[in-house]
């Protein structure tokens, strides 16, 4: 018995996503309630810069005699460039505060000073159900959909319509195809070779990007773009897999959820676009982030010379075989549609849910 890491892949499944504020702060849902995906659930007051001002350092005073020095009280608020710290008289040394703030700690010769608190409101980022709401910070939603699960992404969230930009999984995205009829809704593409498009797709204020690979040389342009990118096969030029392809081609047109957030190793969480199908009853729950490798089952390989490509296990020796780099490891033997199957180390298959 083998197992090994699973790629969601489905066209129908339940899905479950928690919501968590950065700290505790209001629920607006309760157990129960449906919501869409730009609904605001909670919202929060969040400190978003602070410092740590070296007050005696900077006076060139004791810890002790700094605390003489103050101009300003635990919790008093603060502008920038104010005076919180003088010695001596009109010629003497001087603090400013860097921020916009409070002070909230003193200590040691060194004054905390923590910028005020905005607003933050956290969405829904799915329709669906409301099925748990823990310590005025944690929110659980689940709905029905398809999912595909990728293999890289930047960004944060993004939900809009699917429009198609391509027509096969190997094409690129073109330029002259991204203009303002694209605004608001997720392009799929085959391909991402050149920075034009993305430039192109700022400019008309699209929700995000999703494409079978990316070239390793964007990468800096992507983190710098306003939307999310998701790419569902690997950075190079690889065409998107088929099944992935066809699957958002099938639902062109319906609103989907889009998130580049990566987390394999901590949470096995991996970029995803969700296509909710809130109505539709889904089987049973399947969220196992490894799965049994077993004959017939229908794989990706993850890693060069057969990348990206996705075919079916025919079997599994027991014995283990010398591969490429002189190594002896366990492999599958898999059917890629060439005249002979293929032999991959375990290691390197997906199974796709």
């Amino acid at each position: 018995m083998y197992y090994t890491s699973k790629r969601g892949l489905s066209h129908l499944t339940r899905i479950r996503r928690e919501r968590v504020l950065p700290r505790p702060g209001e629920v607006l849902v309760d157990p129960g309630d449906r919501v869409e995906s730009s609904q605001v659930v909670a919202r929060a007051s969040v400190s978003s810069d602070f410092r740590i001002v070296a007050v005696a350092r900077l006076l060139g005073v004791s810890a002790s005699e700094a605390e003489d020095c103050l101009r300003i009280d635990l919790g008093d608020t603060v502008h920038r460039g104010d005076i919180i710290a003088k010695q001596g008289g009109f010629l003497g040394r001087s603090v400013e505060s860097p921020i916009d703030g409070v002070m909230t700690a003193l200590g040691g010769g060194r004054a905390l000073l923590e910028a005020q608190p905005a607003p933050f409101e956290l969405h829904a980022y799915i329709p669906g159900t409301v099925v748990n709401v823990r310590r005025h910070q944690r929110i659980s939603i689940e709905t029905a959909g398809a999912l595909i699960e990728a293999t890289w992404g930047s960004g944060g969230e993004g939900v809009g319509v699917l429009k198609g930009m391509t027509r096969g999984p190997k094409d690129p995205l073109q330029v002259r195809a991204v203009d303002p009829s694209c605004h608001g809704s997720i392009l799929v593409a085959g391909t991402i070779p050149d920075p034009e498009p993305l430039a192109r797709a700022r400019d008309v204020e699209v929700r995000g990007i999703v494409a079978g690979s990316l070239s390793p040389d964007l990468i800096p342009t992507v983190k710098e773009l306003p939307f999310p990118v998701i790419v569902v096969d690997g950075l190079g030029n690889l065409p998107m897999m088929e099944d992935a392809f066809a699957l958002l081609k099938e639902h062109e047109g319906r609103e989907a959820s889009i998130s580049g957030q990566t987390e394999i190793r901590l949470t096995s969480k991996r970029p995803e676009i969700i296509i909710p199908r809130p109505n539709s009853k889904p089987p049973e729950d399947e969220t196992a982030s490894y799965g049994e490798l077993e004959k017939g089952a229908r794989v990706r390989i993850a890693r060069a010379p057969h990348l990206g490509s996705v075919g079916t296990v025919i079997d599994i020796p027991q014995h283990a075989r010398r591969i490429a780099t002189g190594a002896r490891a366990y492999c599958a033997e898999i059917d890629i549609g060439q005249d002979e199957p293929v032999f991959v180390p375990l290691v390197n298959v997906e199974i796709l849910s």
